[in-house]
């Protein structure tokens, strides 16, 4: 009886190593692949017409209570976005991004620039992703009712 419980205590507490380690995974920064020609055009002041999506996410992990944060940053629009209730479950994870606008700019601190109802905050956009291996993400935005929309957004995990 001693050496079944012990089995079965060995098999919990390495499946939350486990879930705990691939939660790490997904924290840092992740990258389309249009990042380093969006980037180049930026830097040399060439138009970004005609250039393949460059976004960077940088992504926070609580692993414990199963959270994700961050930001997402459009390099070809410059603008950002804040990951809100992020949930966490093995390599798939959820989350909403609301855009964020500079103090001043509309009657809210993100979304919108002040368009449609004044008394209303903007609202989200759905997410939902998968950690595919150690350097892979795949994220695909969700409908209101939660089923996938549109084709799948691939990042790949930044060099340092």
């Amino acid at each position: 009886m001693k050496i079944r419980m012990s089995s079965v205590l060995s098999l919990v507490c390495l499946s939350a190593i486990v879930v705990l380690a691939q939660a790490a995974g997904l924290e840092g920064t992740w990258v389309t692949d249009g990042v380093p020609a969006v980037e180049a055009a930026k830097k040399a002041g060439k138009s970004l017409s005609g250039l393949a999506e460059g976004t960077k996410i940088k992504f926070k992990v609580d692993a414990k209570k199963g959270k994700v944060s961050g930001t997402i940053t459009q390099l070809n629009t410059d603008k950002e976005f804040e990951i809100e209730d992020g949930k966490l479950t093995d390599k798939t994870f959820t989350f909403k991004s609301v855009e964020t606008v500079p103090l001043g700019f509309g009657n809210y601190n993100r979304g919108g620039g002040g368009g449609g109802n004044q008394n209303t905050p903007p609202a989200g956009i759905s997410w939902k992703g998968e950690l595919t291996d150690a350097n892979t993400v795949t994220l695909t935005r969700l409908t209101a009712t939660g089923e996938p929309s549109g084709s799948a957004l691939v990042l790949h995990r930044a060099s340092k």
